[in-house]
């Protein structure tokens, strides 16, 4: 198994990445000239007004909302996820999806072909979704692995990671859970600490809707005219600045732009749950510029006890505390604590990023990704609120010491080189 993942590693020095990660280091991003508004539109975000959103930490509550989301659709429900499965306390979910697809609802669900090799706790528990199929639900798997990868086995690693949802044309969903065991199906003390959002705006609603159709029509052969769901002008309503960043199909370095536009315009403080900081050079440079600048950058990242995970990371903390950043490690496992899956970035107490794009080289590089850029101070300071309140569930600060401490434990290169491309 190491000698495959070594093998595929090499295979990636001769891909092409979705995404030039130059725009860290471009003009545009590091003008005084512009304001930040203009570098998020210049990196392709879409301008739309959206409401306050719904937030949900917690996938049980996720759970219960989303299924009555389902209940009340009469016209269709677009869902795209990356892990899709179904376990015990998700078959509600699924059967009430059956049941709207039965009695005319458009039922889209496109999950990523890498659903049914989950190698988290759900894979204990999981049952594959191709059963939709029966109750006219269209699913569709995205870049399914077959004998093909043998050629080019570097494919495998372009993968759909993003979350979002559509009921009505109405509300929009978006965040970092996924629609399986571990996000939403396990018991309380073990389900991933992560958030979603909803909407209730016909703006984002369109605006997501055109994400939706353009991913699946440039990967599935069951074409989707984009007449068929109801279209609003991204302005129609809402009291709050965003700018929608897609990143799949031809839309492509829209995430590293939306992340070069912020760090690079950063005045005082960037607060970031980044999942897994697995940053190239141009990013840490970034980081080191924003630092140097007066900026404050603090992190919180989950230490995964399983698997190649623990020791990826362990290598990383170093070099991160070292950018002279004030890191924060929550360690799965420890008092209690589930994995915290969480994405979210608030710059200058004005900025927050939410959505499913994590702040690492595969993001910009190798995924597809949706992520929400809101210009609100009053979002933002619910943000640094929850934001905190995750550091007070049981994390602890790095100092330069204890970092190499870590390292010298626990970490290993191999792991950091599987999570720079596979994280």
């Amino acid at each position: 198994m190491r000698a495959l993942w070594i093998i595929l590693i090499l295979s990636l020095l001769f891909f092409p990445s979705c995404a030039s990660l130059d725009v860290f280091e471009d003009g545009y991003t590091l003008s005084e000239e512009l304001t930040v508004e203009e570098k998020l539109v210049l990196s392709g975000g879409k301008e739309v007004m959206v409401d306050h959103p719904e937030c949900y930490y917690d996938g049980g509550a996720f759970l219960d909302r989303l299924e009555e989301l389902v209940e009340d659709a009469d016209e269709y429900i677009l869902i795209s996820t990356f892990l899709g499965s179904s376990s015990p306390r998700l078959e509600r979910f699924y059967s009430l999806l059956q049941e709207k697809a039965e009695s005319g609802v458009a039922v889209y669900f496109m999950m990523d072909a890498v659903s049914s090799y989950d190698m988290t706790a759900s894979k204990d528990y999981m049952t594959p979704l191709y059963f939709l199929r029966e109750s006219g639900v269209h699913l569709h798997e995205f870049s399914p692995l077959t004998s093909m990868h043998l050629i080019a086995p570097q494919v495998m690693f372009l993968r759909d990671h993003r979350k979002l949802m559509v009921f009505d044309g109405e509300y929009a969903v978006l965040g970092g859970m996924n629609l399986n065991y571990i996000s939403l199906g396990a018991s309380d003390d073990e389900v991933q600490r992560d958030s979603m959002y909803v909407f209730s705006s016909r703006a984002l609603s369109s605006a997501l809707t055109d994400a939706f159709v353009s991913v699946w029509n440039a990967a599935s052969v069951d074409y989707i005219p984009r007449s068929l769901f109801h279209s609003y002008p991204y302005d129609y309503d809402g009291s709050l600045d965003a700018y929608l960043f897609n990143q799949g199909g031809d839309e492509k370095g829209r995430i590293a732009g939306m992340y070069a536009s912020l760090i690079n315009s950063a005045e005082k403080e960037i607060l970031m749950f980044p999942y897994l900081p697995v940053m190239d050079k141009k990013m840490e440079a970034s980081i080191r510029r924003a630092i140097d600048r007066g900026v404050k950058v603090k992190m919180l990242i989950p230490l995964d006890t399983r698997g190649y995970a623990k020791g990826g990371v362990s290598y990383l903390i170093p070099k991160l505390v070292d950018m002279g950043m004030e890191l924060y490690v929550t360690e799965v496992g420890s008092d209690g604590l589930a994995m915290l899956h969480e994405k979210l970035m608030v710059v200058d107490g004005r900025y927050t990023v939410i959505g499913s794009s994590n702040f690492n080289y595969r993001t910009m590089s190798l995924a597809y990704e949706i992520a929400l850029v809101l210009d609100s101070t009053g979002f933002a300071a619910e943000s640094e609120e929850h934001f905190y309140s995750r550091i007070d569930e049981g994390s602890f600060y790095v100092s330069p010491e204890k970092a190499e401490e870590i390292k010298k434990e626990s970490g290993s290169w191999l792991g950091y080189m599987l999570i720079y491309y596979g994280g």
